[in-house]
């Protein structure tokens, strides 16, 4: 049996979710290495919640769900791309995970929305005034932090520590070397390694590699996500699969007082879930079904919106403010968000039609929670109402697409084992979890999924280990 520690890289949630597993139920001490100087990652920036099927939640709001739907919407999303063990994998595990983080972290998750591509509303997100990647992050690395505090023995954390290396002896993880923020480089031995190292959307030099195309558009990624995980398990001969999937999110709020910046937050998913539609600033009225998949939805903006600068309106109603207020408040103070009424929406954004007109639009949506939406949208929520009028008032942010989220990685197995080239195990001791991991997701993820396969994941991982030793 191994005494020396686990190490894992990253503590996004894929990382803290291993890290609490190792130490909470089977004792195992851990190392874990942060090359940012602050945990947390792009987890901590996720605002739209985590998905689960057959959940407690789902049962309180009288809503029939079960993994295998989650596993066909998973599926069809994902394109003919990815491993569908994983997927079923992902689905069937996904109650756990919610039960997990409810019973473990004393996370309420009682309230949900449905995203674009989910058959019934199964995203997860808790009442309160924390957005879910915060919520969700600060519970468990504090966890984390208090154990490397008063245990030392069990728990290690190393920020500004980038990894470089993966040593090997008779086909095992041996050791990990890492640089210290002033290059000084430190070995490790270790016989487990987790990768949680997250994507690769900020590198320009890896889009440029294997999406071209995508290289220009702004981006919603931390600067951290520079795909180094990527690189040193491709090095070590990892099957990296589905590295040219990328997904572009439609919605990335466009900062009036610096519209070209490369770095845009995030206009999460939930935003539109729960009742917000897009216009067209060309025309002043909808042009597609706001919860068809990230991709569907994305190239409707790029292909019908004005082409100099590819954006939409985001627009919600008074209604929608009482469920979101927390992120609302947060993307008016950022001046992301503005509250105007019908008649300065039109001059503020110069439409081409009159306020009457919009408040047509507008009117003619809300009337579709009673009869079909001739763009197909299902899920008519916190709708504007039959009384809109030119002095309505409405929440407004202009959205671009962005780089979100690079599904591919790592090929991994169900027990979250690196695979290499001939289908088999890479390296005993070698695990992935999260972003840097590639066949859970295909060709487009769902939302709310990405904080679900950290989970996931990260808990099998520490499974295998456990199982291991």
């Amino acid at each position: 049996m191994s005494s020396s520690p686990v190490v894992v890289i990253g503590t996004g949630l894929a990382g803290l979710a291993t890290a609490n597993e190792l130490v909470n139920k089977y004792n195992i001490p851990v190392t874990i290495l942060e090359k940012a100087s602050s945990i947390g990652g792009n987890s901590i920036k996720a605002s739209s919640g985590i998905n689960g099927a057959s959940t407690e939640t789902q049962r309180h709001f009288h809503i029939e769900d079960s993994p295998r739907l989650f596993e066909d919407d998973t599926v069809k999303s994902a394109k003919g791309k990815g491993v569908q063990a994983l997927m079923g994998k992902l689905a069937t595990d996904s109650p756990l995970a919610i039960e997990w983080l409810k019973n473990e972290f004393d996370l309420k998750l009682d309230l949900l929305s449905q995203l674009g591509g989910h058959s019934v509303a199964r995203t997860h997100r808790s009442s309160g005034n924390l957005p879910p990647g915060f919520e969700i992050v600060s519970a468990l690395s504090n966890n984390l932090k208090k154990l490397a505090e008063t245990k030392p023995e069990l728990v290690k954390i190393h920020l500004d520590s980038k990894v470089v290396d993966i040593q090997e002896k008779d086909n095992s993880v041996s050791a990990i070397v890492y640089e210290n923020k002033d290059g000084e480089e430190h070995l490790i031995t270790a016989s487990n390694v987790v990768f949680c190292s997250g994507g690769f959307g900020f590198s320009k030099e890896m889009l440029k590699q294997y999406a071209p195309d995508l290289v220009d558009l702004p981006t919603t990624n931390g600067q951290q996500t520079t795909g180094d995980g990527q690189r040193l398990l491709q090095k070590l001969g990892a099957d990296m699969i589905d590295m040219n999937q990328i997904q572009v999110h439609p919605t990335g709020f466009i900062d009036p007082s610096d519209r070209n910046s490369s770095w845009k937050f995030l206009a999460a998913e939930a935003l539109r879930g729960l009742g917000g539609i897009l216009l067209n600033p060309a025309t002043g009225k909808r042009f597609v079904n706001e919860l068809n998949t990230r991709d569907v939805v994305t190239e409707a903006v790029q292909k019908q919106c004005p082409q100099d600068d590819n954006r939409a309106l985001l627009v919600m109603g008074e209604n929608m403010y009482k469920d979101l207020k927390d992120n609302l408040d947060f993307y008016m103070f950022k001046k992301l968000v503005q509250k105007l009424t019908l008649s300065q929406v039109v001059s503020e954004y110069k439409l081409p039609i009159t306020a009457a007109q919009l408040s047509q639009e507008l009117q003619a949506y809300s009337s579709f929670a009673t009869k079909a939406d001739p763009f197909g949208r299902t899920v008519i929520l916190n709708e504007f109402g039959t009384d809109v009028t030119p002095e309505t008032t409405v929440f407004i942010g202009e959205v671009t697409p962005v780089v979100h989220f690079t599904m591919g990685g790592a090929k991994i197995d169900v027990k979250a084992q690196v695979i290499g080239k001939n289908d088999e195990p890479l390296l005993k001791g070698l695990y992935a979890a999260g972003e840097v991991s590639g066949g859970v997701h295909g060709a487009n993820r769902l939302g709310g999924s990405s904080l679900l396969e950290c989970v996931v994941f990260g808990r099998i991982a520490a499974e295998s280990i456990a199982n291991d030793r």
